[in-house]
């Protein structure tokens, strides 16, 4: 599972790199770093049984089965309950009965309020201004993709440009293609959450090729 472990192995490479790295002692002489490896322990331990488990293990949806639980990336308050979620219980992208209805949405949401200031207008069509500072990544198996918002609608961002060109150097580098839907549009994801509650940059990075990725590969 190359999500959980790529964010510990970059934690370890700041630490490891401060004062002998040159970008790294930058980053962290002039910035803040958050890492969160895993929002779905729950989840997580269903994976490590060999099950391709993506959602929590929320047993008020759809029982007790292997198809059970809430898709988090689709219970995010920011467009939330739209046409790009399902409302089946048993569907791997379900949404939930509400908003944030799970503990782990919960958590993630009020953490990103208190690391980031409300730089974006209320309104929709509202961009970040240029002055805005952060950037949030949410990583997510399988597909070697950088999407951006908006995540839950088929149109762009107000943004659309600047989030475009961070996404082809992010691209550029990882070898991934940079696009906003190549997958699909995803209603309540927390990407769009970041970016539309905060004005920060935000990034879905589809890790690897497999949901279990080989040792050799990762």
């Amino acid at each position: 599972l190359a999500t959980a472990e790529l964010a510990t192995r970059f934690a370890e490479e700041l630490v490891a790199g401060y004062g002998t790295d040159p970008e790294v002692t930058w980053v962290l002489d002039h910035g803040v770093g958050h890492v969160l490896p895993q929002q779905n322990p729950d989840g997580r331990k269903r994976a490590e049984s060999g099950l391709s488990w993506r959602k929590n293990v929320d047993n008020d949806a759809c029982g007790n089965t292997n198809s059970r639980g809430i898709d988090l990336n689709r219970n995010s308050t920011f467009f939330w309950g739209e046409a790009f979620a399902s409302g089946s219980a048993c569907s791997e992208t379900y949404r939930g009965s509400s908003a944030a209805s799970e503990p782990e949405t919960q958590a993630v949401e009020a953490y990103l309020e208190q690391v980031f200031e409300d730089q974006r207008g209320a309104d929709l069509g509202d961009a970040a201004p240029e002055t805005t500072v952060g950037l949030f990544i949410s990583l997510h198996s399988f597909g070697e993709l950088v999407l951006f918002p908006w995540e839950g609608r088929s149109t762009p961002a107000p943004n659309d440009a600047g989030l475009t060109s961070l996404a082809r150097r992010f691209g550029f580098v990882t070898g991934y293609e940079a696009c906003q839907t190549a997958l699909a549009p995803a209603s309540g994801t927390t990407v769009d959450r970041a970016y539309g509650e905060y004005g920060v940059a935000g990034y879905t990075f589809e890790v690897g090729t497999s949901f279990f990725q080989s040792c050799t590969s990762f």
